[in-house]
């Protein structure tokens, strides 16, 4: 696979979409896929709950709107497992409740390659759909509220289904905890919830994690205590990662006059009570970006939550860089975890807490410091 390639998840999906409707017939795809695009808002109408049982609302889903959900997904989970351990060597188990067209499963299957799918959903459309994009998959037809997991997973995956199925707090809770009783005990098992970035769901999702302290937090935050970014005034809590649309959405969207350049998502994963917490949990030198870096005057600048609660601008000293780490210190986005990174004596608080100034970021992704290049440096891992 090139760079410029998809990941596999979303060949899939753009494959089984132009088997339905080429790209020359695209044009026929456009009423439903405007129909979907207008639907697809906090309060969907009832009329709206069975869109994929029309071929062509499913064909259009799948080439516009399924590779954001698989993209969210994937950027989510590859997040989440960079800071945790490794899996045990044995086949896993993966459960997508409200599946769609199993979109966030293949994310996990690409990542996770020696996975079992199950997939639930009420639209019987859908499961056929996600059965041939994951072949050998188990599906289960019906109300992800009724849904009872059969034995242990190590993944669980509800992907903007979560809020819309579970609207009280305390029907919330209540599945939360019985999806965490399905986890498996041998290995960093952990529920995934992603629902849209906006004002509604981003709270919704802390109030969860606060009301189940006794389950180990694995994202968004770094840290056990209140969120400080859902106070302010223009805060919600959530990540964003760079999108590159295929041929099949570019034209849709084109003609349609829409753009897609980014996915934005907010998120939260949750372990089984007593499971490993993630890597940096409450280090007060790890951190995670909640807005994209920026060139200041003599720095690069983001704002940042700390593992110790709190929330900085967080400023890199631009001239000490070479300018590929800086080139690639721009390309960091919302959502990014990373340590402080360069000297001790290069770090410090200033103005009363609010700036948080360091030499350089270690990120997540990026693999530890050879032995030889430790001298002076010190790291939290």
């Amino acid at each position: 696979m090139t760079p410029s390639d998809p990941p596999p998840g979303i060949a899939a999906l753009e494959a089984w979409g132009l088997a339905r409707c080429p790209l020359r017939d695209l044009r026929r795809l456009e009423p439903a896929t405007a129909r979907l695009s207008a639907a697809f808002t906090d309060a969907r109408p009832e009329a709206f709950a069975a869109y994929l049982d029309d071929p062509d609302a499913l064909t259009a889903y799948a080439l516009v709107f399924a590779p954001q959900t698989y993209a969210r997904a994937r950027a989510a989970l590859e997040g989440i497992l960079a800071r945790l351990p490794p899996f045990p060597d044995r086949p896993l188990r993966v459960l997508d409740l409200g599946c769609g067209l199993g979109s966030a499963a293949l994310a996990a299957r690409d990542l996770l390659p020696r996975a079992d799918v199950t997939c639930v959903d009420w639209s019987e459309a859908a499961l056929r759909a996600a059965a041939e994009l994951l072949p050998g998959a188990t599906t289960w037809r019906g109300d992800l509220r009724a849904y009872a997991p059969q034995g242990r997973f190590d993944l669980i995956l509800a992907s903007f289904a979560f809020n819309e199925a579970f609207p009280a707090p305390e029907e919330a809770v209540a599945a939360l905890r019985r999806w965490a009783a399905a986890l498996a005990e041998d290995a960093p098992a952990f529920v995934l919830l992603l629902e849209p970035a906006d004002r509604a769901a981003a709270p919704r999702l802390h109030a969860l994690r606060q009301a189940l302290p006794e389950l180990p937090v694995y994202a968004p935050c770094p840290h056990g205590g209140p969120c400080p970014l859902i106070p302010a005034r223009d805060g919600v809590c959530h990540d964003v990662r760079r999108f590159r649309p295929g041929r099949p959405m570019t034209l849709l969207c084109r003609r349609l006059r829409r753009t897609v350049s980014d996915v934005r998502y907010a998120l939260l994963a949750l372990g089984r009570p007593g499971g490993p917490q993630a890597d940096g949990f409450g280090d007060p030198e790890f951190l995670r970006m909640t807005g994209p870096m920026d060139k200041g005057k003599g720095v690069l600048a983001c704002r940042a939550c700390l593992g110790d609660g709190t929330s900085a601008r967080l400023e890199l000293p631009a001239a000490a860089l070479p300018a590929a780490r800086r080139h690639a210190l721009l390309g960091r986005q919302r959502g990014d975890c990373a340590w402080l990174d360069g000297p001790t004596d290069r770090r410090r608080r200033v103005a009363n807490g609010a700036i948080q100034r360091a030499a350089d970021l270690r990120f997540t992704d990026e693999p530890p410091p050879a032995v030889d290049d430790l001298d002076g440096f010190a790291f939290s891992v």
